[in-house]
């Protein structure tokens, strides 16, 4: 049986119709196309004013952190001089190193990640022009600069962000080159500068120094600081990120170097009186050695120094705070018989007396208050010059006590003690007149023989050199002056004129000071030997003194005024034997280096012993 197959009829699929696009479809698609892209473009635009106007400093900022680095460029100290142009202070160049840590770290991180793809993909040139060639070695830096290596390394970890981290500082600039060229991440030089003092321990005190910044801390270094200084600059440095300069750095700030001072100072006559002060010093045991030497006509301190001194080039050695001071200027002291020429000008200022008043001394000592005042002979007598000439406490109190109380204090502000002098050097002593209402008998009188006031050596030499200008006072002044200062007329020519007469007796045969004698000069002055207060202030010591000697030459036209003073010498005690040779040898070194003119004839055998 054949089996019929019936084929069935096939399906019939329904053929599906896309609409014909129309023109207002076709607009839509465009404005939907030209939506879309306007909203790009607005996005771009809107980024584009935010990164470049509201963002702008903080990208730039974040840019500049990468590539850019700002230095300062350290402006020279200003030189101090002597008047004879002699450099006292300069400055030479020496170099600071230092790291950029943030700088190091991230070069250490791109040497570390890309050495890592390297291990994966060796043959990778891209790589290895990539791979930063800075040294990465803190041990061999820290080799180089002379510093510890685990120290360094705590420092670079402990500060990643930091920008600078001082490594050395004081470094010459051979040793910093050769550091440089071994080419460490993140390590540069910075130049600077290092002050040195060519004549150290005779004008240590006077100068004073600087410290490792460059900053005056002492003495006219502290003073003049903010002229000495200028005004550091600053430029910038275009690095790319292995820490390599790309272009020349762009000044963004000028330097303007230091001012250079111009002192009065004579380094030569500073050199003889640290010579002299040394040797008495040392040959007496003494605790401190001092002096001063101005000149009369301008009142410009030519020396002034002090021993024991130190050296302000070995910043290892500024351990004796003591001597590291001006006494000079800082140091208050009583005077002693020093004063006793102004006692007496006072005297003949006040019409009372005449140089040869005669005054009764007898019995050589006196009771004022509750103290008895003594000389060291009975003179029965003494005239006015002779109150000088033989040092005579009862005389001088005597002639004190004659005037109102008010004259001997009241004179002697006039003239410049119990205030500043003009030189205001830091730390300047004011010295001490007791205020009215301590003007007694007591006071007075013991203030006519230098005791009850205080005094400084620039207290002094202004003092003495008034006296012999002929009563003309200038104002010290530790500066060059270009011209003749003006002076004031504090004390009438002819009285001045006879005081210093006065003190040119005490030099001669029978005065106090036959040891300040200087062959082919005529000199004047006034020796002083003081009792130290105890260290209670309560009473005077009877073994520690102090010994002075004030003095002025060549009298027939007076150049110099020189104070020395001596703290507690040991063995011989008195000015006329301690101070006055020093004086003496100070002197006439300092004349001859002057050129000033012998006014008397030249006579060996009286030269100072």
């Amino acid at each position: 049986m054949v089996e019929q197959r019936v084929k069935s009829p096939r399906k019939k699929t329904k053929q599906s119709i896309t609409e014909k696009p129309t023109l207002a479809m076709d607009m839509w698609r465009y404005y939907l196309l030209w939506g879309v892209v306007l909203l790009c473009f607005i996005g771009l635009v809107g980024r584009a004013f935010y990164v470049q106007v509201i963002n702008k400093d903080f990208l730039q900022n974040k840019a500049n952190a990468k590539i850019l680095r700002v230095e300062k460029l350290k402006a020279m100290r200003g030189i101090i001089s002597d008047r004879n142009d002699v450099p006292l202070a300069i400055s030479t160049s020496i170099m600071k190193i230092a790291i950029d840590p943030r700088d190091y770290l991230e070069t250490k991180a791109d040497f570390e990640n890309i050495s890592a793809e390297l291990k994966k993909q060796p043959n990778s040139r891209k790589l290895k022009r990539q791979l930063p060639t800075k040294n990465l070695s803190l041990d061999e830096l820290a080799d180089a600069v002379g510093i510890d290596g685990g120290d360094l390394k705590k420092k670079v970890n402990a500060n990643p962000k930091s920008r600078y981290l001082v490594l050395k500082k004081e470094v010459p600039p051979a040793q910093a080159e050769l550091i440089i060229q071994r080419n460490f991440a993140g390590v540069y030089a910075e130049k600077s500068y290092k002050r040195y003092y060519p004549q150290p321990q005779p004008n240590a005190q006077i100068i004073g120094l600087t410290n490792s910044e460059g900053v005056g801390i002492e003495g006219l270094e502290m003073k003049l600081n903010q002229r000495l200084a200028g005004a550091d600059g600053e430029q910038r440095i275009v690095r790319d990120k292995h820490g390599n300069r790309v272009k020349e750095p762009e000044v963004m700030k000028e330097v303007k170097a230091g001012e250079d001072i111009t002192l009065s100072i004579d380094s030569r006559l500073q050199y003889i009186m640290y010579r002299e002060l040394t040797a008495v010093g040392v040959a007496n045991n003494a605790r401190s050695a001092s002096a001063i030497a101005v000149d009369v006509k301008t009142g410009e301190i030519l020396a002034l120094s002090s021993w024991p001194s130190y050296n302000p080039n070995d910043k290892d050695g500024l351990h004796n705070k003591d001597a590291m001071r001006n006494r000079g200027a800082i140091d208050m002291f009583e005077p002693g018989s020093t004063m006793k020429p102004f006692t007496v000008a006072a005297a003949l200022e006040s019409g009372k007396y005449t140089p040869n008043t005669v005054i009764n001394v007898s019995p050589g000592s006196m009771r004022i208050g509750n103290h008895t005042i003594r000389d060291t002979h009975n003179y029965n007598s003494l005239t006015v010059s002779g109150v000088i000439i033989k040092s005579s406490n009862v005389g001088s109190a005597k002639i004190a006590l004659s005037m109102p109380y008010s004259t001997l204090p009241t004179f002697f502000k006039r003239i410049g003690f119990g205030q500043r002098s003009a030189v205001k050097f830091p730390g300047e002593s004011a010295g001490l007149i007791l205020p009215p209402s301590k003007w007694n008998v007591s006071e007075v009188g013991t203030m006519a023989y230098g005791y009850g006031l205080n005094a400084t050596m620039l207290q002094l030499a202004q003092g003495y050199a008034m006296l012999a200008n002929h009563g003309v006072q200038h104002p010290l002044s530790l500066y060059k002056l270009t011209e003749k200062p003006k002076g004031t007329q504090v004390l009438d020519a002819k009285i001045a004129d006879q005081v210093l007469a006065m003190l040119e007796q005490v030099t001669l045969p029978g005065g106090t000071a036959k040891r300040a004698v200087i062959p082919g000069y005529r000199v004047g002055g006034k020796t002083g030997t003081a009792h130290k207060l105890n260290a209670d202030r309560r009473g005077y010591s009877k073994s520690e003194y102090r010994a002075l000697f004030a003095g002025v030459a060549p009298i027939s036209d007076p150049r110099l005024a020189i104070i020395v003073v001596v703290e507690n010498p040991r063995g011989q005690y008195y000015g006329g034997l301690v101070a006055a040779p020093v004086f003496a040898r100070i002197m006439q070194e300092s004349l001859r280096l002057l050129n000033v003119p012998l006014d008397k004839p030249l006579d060996t055998t009286t030269i100072a012993k």
